[in-house]
């Protein structure tokens, strides 16, 4: 099977055919969720379908929206050299 490389704004697309995507067991009609790692081996360009979630979307999927940085008023004390507050 030959693909071109076609101009997709400030880079190059390849697009993958039904037919490839159906032997990966990937829905064309959901591609939301579905990502590749990249690799280059000498001329060669390796896709691999990353099947598991990265850490941030597994924190992502458990957060409940609360601040991390919440912002708080710490007491440091007071001025021991020159600083000016």
């Amino acid at each position: 099977m030959r693909l071109n490389l076609a101009k997709w704004g400030n880079s190059a697309a390849i697009r993958i055919p039904k037919t490839v995507l159906d032997e990966l067991n990937i829905d064309s009609t959901n591609l939301e969720n579905v990502s590749f790692s990249i690799d280059i081996e000498g001329d060669r360009l390796i896709l691999k379908r990353k099947l598991e979630k990265t850490q941030f979307e597994l924190l992502a999927e458990r957060s409940t929206g609360e601040k991390l940085n919440p912002k708080v008023y710490v007491d440091w004390g007071k001025p021991v050299g020159k600083e000016v507050w």
